[in-house]
């Protein structure tokens, strides 16, 4: 934090060393909330039913703003702002749980996941833009900003419950539903937790008993990258950019208030680790191989903020 503020410092006295002689310069801070989510494709069922969705999250920015006129019409404001971005993700359908711990192979059971996670993304964002002014109170800026990744977790309850599987000679496996917490730092968490506490799984026999299904687990807990076989890099990408625009009014007194659009350009998730939750790739003949979806994923951010320029 303390290197923020140098920063910031170090743009206010170079700001002010430019533009003394070029025209008319302010600075001023400004506070409010992101109503953010993420935009991208969803997943289909095999009826083409959606099964992922993205809600709006409250979060809040903060930032020091520096505005440089052209003309008494026009001109440049930068700003550099913190600001939370994230979503409410979702997932409800159909999908796949892998089993070990039965068997030599790993089954695949077929049934129904549900998945909500709330993530919650801190960027150090950096908008420019151009405003025009429509007369001394009311103007429209519009721009571009690019944004530093600096800290992501995520934090939900993922649920499966498993349609029951013929294994032939009079063996059906009816596995019960289970519950995992989630609990995710994509910045610090490791490719495997080593102290991640599991729970068995269980299975409703033929007589209506329910057991325990051999020595199968699956975690109480994961953290954000339990699922995979290795980690390359973090699943939120380090860079975001992307295009804004806005409206403000602004008093006589220098207090103003404004409303503004970001929308994302940039693939903020790792594609390493995107792969579908419907199916694997051949699951009738023991193809268990994951099916990679490379989509593109994007943040969307409506500001509402308060400001004071001296």
């Amino acid at each position: 934090m303390k290197r923020l503020f140098l920063f910031i410092a170090v743009l206010i006295v170079g700001f002010q060393m430019q533009a003394q002689n070029a025209g008319d310069f302010s600075v001023g801070i400004k506070a409010g909330l992101n109503f953010a989510t993420f935009g991208g494709p969803s997943e289909r069922s095999s009826m083409d039913d959606r099964l992922e969705s993205n809600s709006v999250i409250t979060r809040f920015l903060i930032a020091p703003t520096f505005r440089y006129a052209i003309s008494d019409r026009v001109g440049l404001l930068l700003e550099v702002q913190y600001s939370q971005k994230g979503g409410n993700y979702a997932y409800t359908g159909e999908s796949f749980w892998i089993v070990e711990g039965v068997t030599a192979d790993p089954l695949y059971f077929a049934g129904n996941r549900s998945v909500s996670l709330n993530v919650n993304n801190g960027y150090l964002d950096i908008p420019l833009m151009f405003y025009g002014k429509v007369n001394s109170n009311v103007s429209f800026s519009g721009g571009g900003y690019i944004g530093f990744l600096l800290n992501s977790t995520g934090a939900g309850q993922l649920s499966f419950d498993a349609a029951p599987r013929d294994f032939g000679s009079n063996i059906e496996v009816d596995l019960q539903p289970f519950n995992i917490e989630l609990e995710h730092d994509y910045r610090k968490d490791p490719q495997e937790d080593f102290t991640l506490s599991n729970q068995p799984i269980f299975n409703e026999n033929s007589v209506g008993s329910i057991e325990r299904f051999g020595d199968a687990q699956v975690p109480l807990i994961t953290d954000a990258y339990h699922d995979f076989a290795e980690k390359d890099g973090n699943f939120y990408n380090p860079l975001d950019y992307g295009v804004m625009a806005g409206v403000e009014y602004r008093f006589d007194t220098g207090l103003g208030i404004g409303l503004r659009a970001n929308y994302g350009l940039a693939d903020i998730t790792n594609n390493f680790y995107d792969f579908s939750k419907v199916s694997t790739l051949d699951p009738d003949n023991n193809d268990l191989t994951r099916v990679l979806r490379n989509d593109r994923d994007r943040n969307l951010v409506l500001q509402l903020y308060v400001g004071f320029e001296l």
